[in-house]
């Protein structure tokens, strides 16, 4: 399997047909559906169906393609790198953070930062946690924020924190749930509830609150994004319960955000690469995600081991 093979399987799901990935790539269609027959073989399992005329990918192609973009992106990225290290030039900054945490931290992190401070080139990547992780661990990426728990052998987390999941309401709810307020589960148990589909994280932790709650929603939504369940409530006027970095860093107008009664807490740490942690660039990050999580979200407090701290409201 080389870069040629991941850029050709790429193609294909992109376009779901062997024949216009082979135009567009300019190779023979044979070629093309070789390629795809030794991924097959070497992988041990197919990466395509049929679906009529077209082609769509199978559940394992699903979890391959995430995969081969992020091994197709670090071997593009790899001369950049080698060069950049030879010469004694600085290297982009390259973060990898889960969707919450790249798209409700990160970038409140990053308008903090001095421009004349800040790395020359940064570039985030999103993924699933513990696809950080693996780029912390294959050098894709120097910075890693993620959800917690992250047991994979060789990557510790250089700060830890906890912060309890909110409910997000359509803004025409102020009145019945004023500013600060609590909101029990009980009192939103006949809305539509929008909660996580991963349930062996978030989902587990909201799923068990609700049984003890009592609670069992009539209609429910799930969504692996943040994002999205903010945006059902937006348009939909369901009730949402989410983690609360997405929930303050992003949320769009006509959303508010109210604290649970039942304290279910979100946790996540930063990250980095072997002998990244006491670089300059790194710790000054660290640094800036921090000041912008405690400006950002009441009730978030450190949990590291032996750390010198208090909640921060």
């Amino acid at each position: 399997m080389n870069r040629k093979d991941l850029a050709t399987f790429l193609k294909v799901a992109e376009t779901g047909s062997v024949t216009l990935a082979a135009e567009m790539l300019g190779r023979s269609q044979p070629s093309v559906t070789r390629c795809l027959q030794d991924l097959d073989a070497s992988l041990g399992f197919a990466l395509f169906e049929r679906a009529g005329r077209r082609i769509s990918l199978t559940a394992e192609g699903v979890a391959f393609e995430e995969e081969a973009r992020r091994l197709l992106a670090m071997f593009e990225d790899l001369p950049a790198r080698t060069l950049a290290r030879a010469r004694g030039t600085e290297q982009p900054m390259s973060i990898s953070a889960t969707y919450a945490l790249g798209t409700g931290l990160v970038p409140h992190a990053l308008a903090r930062w001095p421009e004349a401070d800040r790395p020359g080139e940064v570039r985030l990547i999103q993924a699933a946690p513990n696809a950080v992780a693996q780029d912390l661990l294959s050098g894709n990426a120097r910075i890693g924020l993620a959800s917690l728990p992250l047991d994979v052998p060789g990557v510790h987390a250089e700060r830890m924190f906890s912060a309890p999941l909110v409910a997000a309401m359509p803004e025409s709810r102020a009145d019945e749930f004023p500013e600060e307020t609590p909101v029990s589960l009980a009192q939103i148990a006949s809305d539509t509830l929008v909660t996580m589909l991963d349930q062996t994280r978030l989902q587990g932790r909201i799923r068990q609150a609700l049984d003890a709650a009592g609670v069992h929603p009539a209609r429910a939504v799930r969504a692996n994004s943040s994002v999205s369940t903010l945006q059902f409530t937006r348009l939909t006027g369901a009730t949402a319960i989410v983690e609360p970095v997405t929930a303050y860093g992003t949320a769009p107008k006509g959303v508010i955000l109210r604290p649970l009664a039942e304290e279910v807490d979100f946790t996540f740490g930063f990250f980095a690469a072997g002998g990244a942690a006491g670089a300059r660039g790194t710790s000054d990050f660290f640094d800036l995600c921090e000041a912008a999580l405690f400006d950002l979200v009441p009730r978030v407090r450190r949990i590291d081991d032996g750390a010198n701290f208090q909640d921060r409201d």
